[in-house]
Order: structure tokens, then sequence, then C-alpha cells
């Protein structure tokens, strides 16, 4: 293994290690330190029943089961966000951007502009990349995939 791939494992290491302790699951793991280190007993549940819950309170389930972990919009989004930026920071990748907008079809009579909004955009070896974190192809997705290579002429790179 070369220096620089022991660098860039060190530093992916650093950035998932940070992440998980700010996750969810990590603050979980975090209640249980707590609770073995006063000999407490955990609560019974830490999430709340979804029937107790009431409706609009914003702690129901998401309609593609996506947790948001870190001020992304899914663990997968920001995981692929901590290598991009351990890449940034060994020079793989230069001007590193996140949530680009992307004009599609320009607002009309009566109509909302369309736009996509590319989770992440870099530069890697001359070539401008745009990114897309997908776990569930939407048909949404599709249409906009498939205009944002007819109207810009950029091939959206799925992870």
């Amino acid at each position: 293994m070369t220096r620089f791939s022991r660098e860039y494992a060190a530093k992916l290491a650093e950035e998932q290690d940070r992440l998980r302790r700010s996750t969810a699951i990590g603050n979980a793991w975090a209640v249980v330190d707590s609770h073995a280190a006063t000999n407490r007993p955990l609560p019974a549940t830490t999430k709340p029943d979804p029937s107790s819950v009431p409706a609009g309170s914003g702690t129901t389930q998401r309609k593609y089961r996506n947790v948001p972990t870190g001020g992304y919009h899914s663990k997968k989004e920001a995981g692929r966000a901590s290598e991009l930026k351990v890449g940034e920071a060994l020079g793989d990748i230069r001007h590193l951007r996140e949530q680009v907008e992307y004009l599609l079809i320009p607002k009309q009579d009566g109509e909302r502009a369309v736009k996509y909004v590319a989770d992440f955009v870099y530069e890697q070896d001359g070539a401008t990349v745009v990114e897309d974190c997908k776990g569930m192809r939407t048909p949404d997705y599709v249409i906009k995939r498939k205009l944002m290579l007819f109207v810009q002429k950029i091939r959206i790179r799925e992870t």
C-alpha cells in the first residue's frame, strides 16, 4: 500500500467515524453508553409508537425510507459526501459543490420552472462531474436526467 493510499484510507476512516458519531445510530449508542456508566436501565423504547405520533409532526417514516444524516438527505449521500471531501483534501478532485441547481425548462405563463438539483458537482481530471446519490430512481428523476442530457448536454453520474 502506498503512502498516498494509507493517507486516503486514514482520512476516509476519520471522516466516516465522525459521520457515524453524528448519526442517529451513533446517538443511540451514546445513550446506551451513558446508561451503562450510571447503571440505570435503558428506556423501553427510544422511538415513538407510530400510532401515537400526530399527523404532520415530522417523525413519521419517509416515503422512500431514507434517513437524514449529518445534514444530508440520506446515509448514502452523507457517506458519499465524506468520501468526496477526503478526495478533495487529497487533491483527487477539485471545486466540490453541493446541491447545485440547473434550469431545465424556464418559467412560462402560469407554470413554474423545471429545475434539477445535483447532489455534488466537482472537477476530476479536467472534466466537470455532476453526481447524484440514488437509492431509488423515481419517475421524476428519470425524466430530469434525460432533460439534463438533452438540454444541458450533461450526463449525470449515479452513485
